[in-house]
């Protein structure tokens, strides 16, 4: 085993850096920054190759009682999900527990090691022409941080849009007795009821070692952007979810307007070789100029400046391919772009330029849009689930408040695409949805200085709050604020069946951490309060102090669904 009490790295996208000579390193996620503006510091840090490797670093971190956390090789997560908390923990890393994927074509299966990439699994997959149905839009995830956090495209066909309803089969190294050596191997097939626990476990049961997915046979994906108008949207979501195989929807709320992705299955004989480009490699001036951009957007806090700049986005996406190529070409020739699933479902590369600190011919180094190193995009990322059968309503209210405030609100959202609409079917997984439900997900802009309002602020957290206090909205476990997870138990319907397995598993929680305990509702709330925090996302705010008053920010209720408290400018 590979056990390193420092590992710096001149690759700022790698997550994980120690000082030279200094046993003390610290993680961050990829943007650089946590939602608390606070280091993750370890003791030491694991990167195990096999699976003896691995069960060799739980163990060292049992003998010596120490918090343990698994962290893939990107950290590609908003929250402290591979936080072990303190700074004496203990961090395992699979970037280096990548190299086997096993693949049965007879029982239309492929097992991989915990640290294996999106990327390189479909890749495989591709080649002997079997196809994992859906993923997320990024490929350079490894696919046990893709199933803890509950990671999804958008599709209600089949086994639906969650990569975690393909598991048919995990290994896990959980803790154990001093006699049993610290620690030993526990494997989940189909037939056994703690599947539906470690299949979705936000890295709290143990360390994952392999994971088994159901596949099935190559095809292709057939894909047309539309704009229309929103005046039927909330009568349009459920016939759109069930009538395309992978469709999506973007909300330009302001704007009145929506941009469909219509995403069908079609047979991999069906003429095409589009591809997705929308996570392609970019020069690292291109990704400084677009960050600040955004950054002279928001300074101003000019909401009608903000509104007019993005006002042909909708337009712009469709007549642009929006990221869509049709051929090897790399070029974008008209719809609909036809290509097979690996190809289209899913984007990535610029993470391999970055991290192999690759060239453009001008000698500019090629990163992503999010590198903290340049510094990239940086943002606020929220996704509550709302119930399929609720989201008409949840729609005609989220038009109330719209039309209730200024028209040139929300505008800011626009920026990032507007809100975006995935379908997910409803899962047996102890932590995800029990029904068929809409994620419905909001990026938008955050400042790189602390305590900082941002434009449009009361009019998101005002949505924000009612899909959460009115509908129940259930958080993405790998992207909210801390002010999202807020009465946990109300919302995971089988939040307890899920704490049975967790004791079972680790009733010492040496894979639990506050941030753990905080969300799932064991210990205490997730919010902090102090001066600020509501700008922060760090809470709902209550006093003024929790907002900005000295530029003018103060705590109020929404202007439609009162029970919201925002921070507005008086």
């Amino acid at each position: 085993m590979i056990l390193l009490l420092c590992c710096s790295s001149a690759v700022a996208i790698l997550p994980i850096s120690c000082g030279s000579g200094s046993s003390a390193c610290t993680l961050q996620n990829y943007q650089g920054i946590w939602y608390e503006r606070a280091l993750c510091g370890v003791a030491n840090v694991a990167y195990p190759t096999t699976e003896a490797e691995l069960v060799a670093a739980v163990a060292s971190g049992v003998q010596q009682r120490q918090k343990i956390k698994v962290v893939s090789k990107l950290s590609h997560s908003l929250v402290r999900a591979a936080c072990p908390g303190g700074s004496s923990g203990l961090l395992i890393s699979t970037s280096r527990y990548d190299s086997r994927i096993v693949i049965d074509s007879n029982a239309m299966t492929v097992t991989a090691d915990a640290g294996v990439q999106l990327q390189d699994l479909l890749a495989r997959l591709a080649a002997q022409n079997l196809a994992l149905p859906c993923t997320p839009y990024f490929n350079g995830l490894s696919i046990a941080g893709v199933i803890s956090t509950g990671s999804h495209g958008s599709s209600l066909l089949g086994k639906g849009g969650a990569v975690h309803d393909y598991v048919s089969g995990i290994t896990i190294v959980v803790p154990a007795s001093r006699e049993q050596g610290y620690a030993k191997v526990i494997k989940l097939g189909k037939s056994s009821p703690d599947l539906n626990a470690a299949k979705l476990s936000i890295g709290v049961l143990g360390a994952i070692s392999t994971v088994t997915l159901d596949v099935e046979p190559m095809f292709k994906r057939s894909i047309t952007k539309q704009a229309r108008d929103d005046s039927t949207l909330e009568n349009d979501v459920a016939g759109f979810a069930s009538r395309y195989a992978f469709g999506d929807i973007n909300w330009y709320i302001s704007q009145k307007k929506i941009l469909l992705r219509v995403d069908n299955k079609v047979s991999a004989s069906t003429p095409g070789e589009g591809r997705n480009a929308g996570n392609d490699p970019a020069p690292e001036t291109n990704v400084r100029q677009s960050r600040v951009r955004e950054e002279n957007f928001m300074s101003q806090m000019n909401a009608s400046f903000v509104c007019q700049q993005s006002l042909n986005g909708v337009e712009n996406r469709v007549s642009s391919g929006d990221g869509l190529v049709n051929d090897r070409s790399n070029t974008f020739r008209g719809y609909p772009v036809v290509g097979f699933n690996h190809q289209l479902q899913t984007a990535g590369g610029c993470q391999n330029t970055a991290l192999n600190n690759t060239r453009s011919a001008s000698g500019e180094r090629l990163t992503c849009y999010w590198d903290p190193d340049v510094p990239g995009q940086f943002y606020f990322q929220t996704s509550l689930a709302i119930p399929l059968s609720r989201i008409n309503e949840a729609i005609q209210d989220i038009k109330k408040i719209r039309d209730g405030m200024d028209p040139t609100k929300l505008c800011g959202a626009n920026i990032y695409g507007g809100a975006q609409l995935r379908f997910i079917k409803g899962s047996t997984a102890y932590l995800a949805e029990p029904e068929d439900s809409v994620a419905f997900e909001l990026l938008y802009f955050r400042d790189r200085r602390q305590n900082m309002p941002r434009l449009d602020q009361d009019a998101t957290d005002e949505i924000e709050q009612m899909l959460l206090k009115k509908y129940k909205g259930r958080p993405h476990w790998g992207k909210n604020k801390n002010a999202m997870f807020e009465d946990m138990g109300s919302r995971v319907t089988n939040l307890a069946k899920f704490l049975e397995v967790r004791q079972r598993y680790d009733p010492d929680g040496y894979f639990s951490s506050e941030w753990s305990d905080a969300v799932l509702g064991i210990k205490q709330n997730a919010s902090v309060y102090r001066d600020y925090c509501a700008l922060e996302g760090l809470c709902l705010c209550k006093e003024d102090r929790h907002c900005a008053p000295e530029r003018g920010f103060l705590c109020k209720p929404g202007l439609v669904f009162t029970d919201a408290r925002v921070c507005r400018r008086a």
